[in-house]
């Protein structure tokens, strides 16, 4: 028998697309890195929100061309897999692995970020508030964070940073903060808020 999984145990993995073929597969999209590790999980749970979900067990799960698709007991046609388009795909939290150097999104959403001081920013030897982590995406070469100024900041906005080393120096967790190191030129990743 499985455990009985509330919001706070579980972790988004996927949403699942719209039906693929006739024989009820779905079609994947995979926030996993890389996709296809969704794959590793046997059992999924599927609802629009974590408070609404039921489990399925993973039948099989497959890349197919730049698609992940799966198939899932008790679906087992097109007009059952149309009724789980949209759902959002989680994993208890506790099954999710990372390797070293490598996060959780849900880990990093929250956290804020800091421009290490110099000439250009100030701020002591703590460095300069930029924001708080408020989403990421993914944009082909690299994952972007996407980080809110602070409510008292002189210019209100949004910074859209790349999550690669040259940019983001220290990932602290335990701190839930974020140490980058804007190169010139980056002022064009900011967007103001009027």
């Amino acid at each position: 028998m499985r455990k009985r999984l509330t919001p706070e145990h579980l972790l988004e993995v996927g949403v699942i697309h719209r039906p693929h073929g006739l024989k009820g597969a779905l079609t994947i999209y995979s926030h996993t890195r890389p996709a296809i590790g969704i794959a590793g999980y046997s059992f999924w749970w599927l609802g629009v929100n974590s408070e609404s979900i039921k489990s399925y067990k993973v039948k099989r799960c497959w890349e197919h061309g730049k698609r992940i698709l799966a198939e899932l007991e008790g679906v087992s046609d097109c007009d059952q897999a149309v009724l789980l388009e949209q759902m959002h795909i989680w994993v208890p939290a506790d099954e999710a692995t990372v390797g070293e150097n490598e996060y959780l999104w849900a880990d990093i959403i929250g956290c804020e970020v800091y421009q290490i001081s110099d000439e250009r920013g100030g701020g002591g030897s703590g460095g300069v508030l930029l924001g708080v982590v408020v989403a990421l995406e993914e944009y082909g070469a690299q994952d972007i964070l996407t980080v809110r100024t602070p409510e008292d900041a002189r210019q209100q906005g949004e910074w859209m940073l790349p999550f690669i080393e040259d940019v983001v120096l220290d990932v602290d967790l335990a701190a839930r903060r974020i140490t980058v190191d804007l190169p010139e030129g980056m002022d064009a990743c900011f967007t103001p808020r009027f």
